[in-house]
């Protein structure tokens, strides 16, 4: 039905190269996140999003589609991760902020899930050129899925923890509901509130989540992805269901699909063996699907 369901500790072990101390602290340029320039992509009429970049020899192209989350931001751990082990593999990374979040300036009054979309697909045009890989983390992931739609030609895989399909339109409601009264009441009448939530801070706003909902993904027909994916999930998720990653491998079009789980993670997957895995599932899937 899809290609494998892959025990990740065995997998970890299959990879002692990879090891934390040798991509998360050590990189040929010694490169972290807070060390490398931020720059400003300008996206007219007076919008720009900062983004983070190192360039390469090889590829494709690795860029980090950020979630909903602060620990999805340029600045945390996944993409300081992402960042060194590009750099020591030498392949061209590009991380960025969507607007209204991170280091990315923006109206929140104005701000809606297709500007984020938009986000991306300026990122991936205007940032990159030749194959790419997405990695996308949470709602993340469901930006990846959308921007990988519109990039089919150049895309050589996709790298997915814990995607978030179809999840601000019920995230909103569900945390509007445990707001007090005169807060919901300016969320009813469109001011954005931002929600500090157990996995960093996001932004709620009605016409965000009412926006978000034209890019729902129907499950049950057909994706039209064909490239090698991999999806990984900690068991312990209580934000997105476990069926949901098993009806995403099974709609996609690619046979070349894994579906990773881990016993004893969360949604956020960031201890050091969640950000291991996520190396080592990346390397792999370069390594077996090389640029020629």
């Amino acid at each position: 039905m899809f290609g494998s369901i892959i025990l990740a500790r065995s997998l970890a072990k299959q990879a002692n190269f990879l090891k934390m101390d040798k991509i998360c602290e050590i990189g040929i340029r010694h490169i972290t996140a807070s060390r490398l320039n931020t720059h400003h992509l300008d996206l007219g009429a007076g919008r720009c999003i900062a983004y983070q970049s190192i360039p390469g020899q090889r590829k494709p192209t690795i860029v980090m589609i950020p979630g909903l989350h602060s620990y999805t931001n340029m600045t945390g751990s996944k993409a300081n991760c992402l960042l060194r082990y590009c750099d020591r593999e030498d392949f061209p990374c590009v991380m960025y902020d969507h607007e209204c979040s991170g280091l990315s300036p923006g109206d929140a009054t104005k701000v809606l899930f297709t500007n984020w979309v938009q986000n991306a697909l300026t990122v991936t045009e205007k940032l990159t050129d030749g194959p790419l890989v997405l990695v996308g983390s949470s709602l993340g992931g469901w930006l990846a899925l959308i921007t990988a739609l519109q990039l089919k030609d150049r895309l050589l895989g996709l790298v997915l923890e814990a995607p978030a399909l179809n999840y601000v339109w019920p995230y909103y409601h569900r945390n509007r509901a445990l707001l007090p009264p005169q807060a919901r009441r300016r969320l009813d009448e469109g001011d954005p509130h931002v929600y500090t939530h157990e996995f960093g801070d996001a932004l709620l706003k009605q016409d965000f989540a009412a926006d978000s909902r034209k890019y729902e993904m129907d499950l049950e027909q057909k994706l039209g992805i064909t490239c090698p994916v991999r999806i990984i999930q900690g068991l312990n998720d209580t934000e997105i269901p476990i069926s949901q990653s098993m009806k995403l491998c099974e709609s996609l079009e690619s046979d070349d699909v894994d579906l990773i789980y881990r016993k004893a993670s969360g949604h956020q997957l960031e201890s050091p063996p969640d950000l291991e895995l996520l190396l080592i599932t990346l390397d792999r899937l370069l390594k077996d699907n090389p640029v020629r």
